[in-house]
This record gives C-alpha cells, sequence and structure tokens, in this order.
C-alpha cells in the first residue's frame, strides 16, 4: 500500500507544481522516495517516465490555457517553465504537430494528455491495458445524461504504431485522431482522452440514428495517413455507440461499457458497432 500512497502523492504534487520547477529528484523528495524508486513505479504502474508524464501534464494545461485567450503565447510558456516561446513552440509541435498559435485558432478541446490515477483493487494495482486516466470529469458529465448516447473511441492497432515507429510518433498519431473526432462534433458535445489510445464522446443525443450518422462521419477519413517524418501511417478508428443507462453506472462500470462498445465495433466490418449487452453492477 506504501507505494499507492507514493505514487498519489506524487500525482498530486505535479498537479500542484505544474508551473513551478520540478525535476525528478525534487518530486521524489516531496515523497519520501528515491529518484530511482519513483521511476520505477512510475513505469510499473503508468508505463511512462516520470518527467515525460510532468511535460505532457504542463503542455496539456498550457493548451487549456491557449484556448481561454487570456495570455499570450510567450506568458503561457513563460508560467509552464519552458525557457523561451520557442522551446515551448518546439515541445507543443512535437505533441500536437502544430504550434500554440494555430492550435489556439483551429481547436476546442484541449485535454489530450489527461492526469494518470492510481488504479487500486485488492490492495493492490491492478495492471491492464488501459492507461489508468482520471476521467471524473466525463464520469461527472454522463450521470446527467441517461438515456443518451456516447461514442466509444479506439485506434485501430495502435500498439503497432507504437513498436514500429516509435512513442513520438504514436504522440502524432493520437493528435491526429483527436483532431479527426473533434472536427465532427458539434454544439454541446464533450470530447475527453479516456486511455492511452481511446477516447469519448459525449453527444447528448437520444436518437440512435443521430449517433449513427455522427459515428459514420468521425470515421469517413479511415485509412487516411497520419505523416510523421519521411513516414506515412494509416489512421483508422474503431467506434462503438453505447447508451448510458438510466440510472448511474459506477465510475468502474462506466469504464467497462466504453471498452464493451469499443470491443464491439472491433468485430464490425465497418468499425462502427452498437453495444447492445448491458454492464451490470
Amino acid at each position: 500500500m506504501r507505494n499507492i500512497y507514493i505514487l498519489s502523492a506524487a500525482l498530486e504534487a505535479v498537479e500542484e507544481k505544474l508551473c513551478e520547477p520540478l525535476s525528478v529528484e525534487d518530486l521524489a523528495t516531496a515523497v519520501y522516495c528515491s529518484a530511482s524508486g519513483l521511476q520505477k513505479l512510475f513505469r510499473y504502474a503508468f508505463h511512462c517516465p516520470v518527467g515525460e508524464y510532468i511535460g505532457k501534464r504542463r503542455l496539456s494545461q498550457a493548451s487549456r490555457e491557449l484556448l481561454s485567450g487570456e495570455k499570450s503565447v510567450t506568458e503561457i510558456a513563460l508560467d509552464y517553465q519552458y525557457g523561451s516561446p520557442e522551446v515551448f513552440t518546439r515541445a507543443f509541435r512535437r505533441l500536437w504537430g502544430i504550434t500554440p498559435s494555430e492550435f489556439r485558432k483551429t481547436h476546442r478541446f484541449y485535454e489530450l494528455f489527461p492526469r494518470f490515477k492510481t488504479q487500486i483493487e485488492n490492495g493492490g494495482f491492478t495492471m491492464s491495458k488501459r492507461k489508468p486516466v482520471d476521467i471524473s470529469e466525463l464520469y461527472d458529465e454522463l450521470k446527467k445524461l441517461a438515456n443518451t448516447y456516447i461514442l466509444s473511441i479506439d485506434i485501430k492497432h495502435f500498439a503497432q504504431v507504437n513498436k514500429e515507429h516509435g512513442h513520438a510518433t504514436g504522440d502524432l498519431v493520437i493528435a491526429e485522431a483527436f483532431l479527426r473526432i473533434e472536427r465532427e462534433l458539434s454544439g454541446e458535445m464533450l470530447l475527453f482522452r479516456v486511455g492511452g489510445d481511446e477516447f469519448a464522446v459525449i453527444t447528448g443525443y437520444d436518437s440512435l440514428d443521430d449517433a449513427k450518422t455522427l459515428a459514420r462521419e468521425v470515421t469517413k477519413h479511415n485509412g487516411e495517413p497520419v505523416r510523421a517524418g519521411n513516414s506515412e501511417i494509416p489512421l483508422s478508428l474503431w467506434v462503438g455507440i453505447s447508451r448510458v443507462p438510466d440510472g448511474a453506472l459506477s465510475y468502474h462500470r462506466t469504464l467497462e461499457l466504453m471498452a464493451s462498445a469499443v470491443e464491439s465495433a472491433r468485430q464490425s466490418e465497418d468499425c462502427v458497432s452498437v453495444f447492445v449487452g448491458a454492464v451490470k453492477e
């Protein structure tokens, strides 16, 4: 259990210090752990180095501030501990594939790299293919929208992209998937990243036909490539459609519902499927 408390404290400390100098050694000291021990825990629980996590959380929150329009790119860069706008722009482009100024003009959603969440079950970590990210905001929204439809989206063969082209290219593929989904959304729809290569769209639709139409729009560019350096990586999305049940699901069962919807889409010839099963408490 001590390891879980260390990780939870580390995640809290990262959020509190995104706008302050923070090295891996600083974070380890703050949670009474060695730097090597903290790195080992992060890799085991989250499959991600500590420094990479800090950097991506900074970029994610910097993206939020870009969309708010209250600060200049230079102010945001310095707030989030980048030495200059140029250094910030290079890091931002590696994650999003575009500059901060372009992002501000073209995007509505920002949480490409959400906060990690510790997973506890029977006194230890739960390990799965799903990255343990915090979906609290998504869960809160779903509780308000019983009997409406949600799209659960997964990138086809994403593990192969990371294996063959590396994680930096994988990040660009994720950003392009995020953009393709975002372009098709309207009104009060909300987009969340809910795992390593998984997304959720709260449509607000109570019509299955409307949800199907949106799913077809999201997948209409399937097979079109993402350009990363000299490589072109085909990108396709699976979309599972499910209905938010009348009566709140638990946080854990909400994840299961979305995972089941995506699994049904994986079995579909055109990558879109309606999940008609039930996830019971």
